[in-house]
């Protein structure tokens, strides 16, 4: 674990640990972490205003940095006051009603609907808004729903996997967030891995996090070291 990660790693402990009634847990425990926070609103204000050609810079400490906040928000994700929290800190909430597998993570197939929102920070995706979304095609419903949706610490409701999972409790924070842009008009999935993909099976995984269609298994691929962009 670096340095940068302590108010995280802290937070994350007390979550797991606690043993209060569910209702009081941000109160007793979120609400009183975030007060002392300013240095990390100050430092996520920094990063989102970096500029690049066109992808800002960013070292592996930084990237562990934003994991371990990311690790946080999957937690927080579950607690009524997910808003209150992101709120908190410079991002901007994720204001787009159509479907775009940049902005959205798909929950359900069936019903038009939002079960949290997404947040950028700057040019940067934090989270995906969760949607329900109608029918269309290209998406199976039982796919979509159901495929493990990797890059993602934790979701109540599928399957999950990022680099971190199965890793001890030390080496599991050295992982690095997967950053997607948008910039210009342009979208930039993974882009600090090495490959860029062009199998269409491939570019369904990095682009909605998850299989939407294809029936294969995402371990006999290369998701993590694999990047995508395109027009949005």
């Amino acid at each position: 674990m670096h340095t940068s990660q302590q108010p995280y790693r802290d937070l994350y402990g007390a979550m797991m640990k606690y043993e209060g009634p569910a209702d009081r847990e941000y109160d007793e425990l979120v609400r009183p972490w975030l007060r002392e926070q300013e240095g990390e609103r100050t430092w996520l204000a920094e990063f989102g205003a970096r500029r690049g050609n066109p992808i800002p810079e960013a070292s592996v400490e930084d990237l562990w940095r934003l994991y371990a906040f990311s690790r946080i928000v999957d937690l927080v994700l579950r607690e009524p006051q997910f808003a209150e929290f992101m709120d908190f800190f410079p991002l901007q909430r994720i204001e787009r009603d159509e479907f775009h597998p940049f902005f959205h993570e798909i929950v359900s197939v069936g019903e038009e609907k939002e079960y949290w929102p997404g947040y950028m920070l700057g040019d940067l995706l934090i989270i995906r808004s969760g949607r329900g979304i109608a029918p269309r095609p290209g998406i199976v419903k039982e796919i979509a729903e159901q495929s493990t949706l990797l890059w993602t610490w934790r979701r109540k409701h599928r399957p999950v996997e990022d680099m971190s999972h199965g890793w001890g409790s030390n080496s599991q924070w050295r992982t690095g967030f997967r950053r997607d842009y948008l910039i210009d008009g342009h979208v930039y999935y993974n882009v600090d891995a090495r490959e860029r993909v062009t199998d269409p099976g491939d570019i369904e995984l990095v682009r909605h996090r998850c299989y939407v269609q294809s029936t294969r298994d995402y371990q006999q691929t290369t998701p993590w070291r694999s990047r995508y962009d395109e027009d949005l």
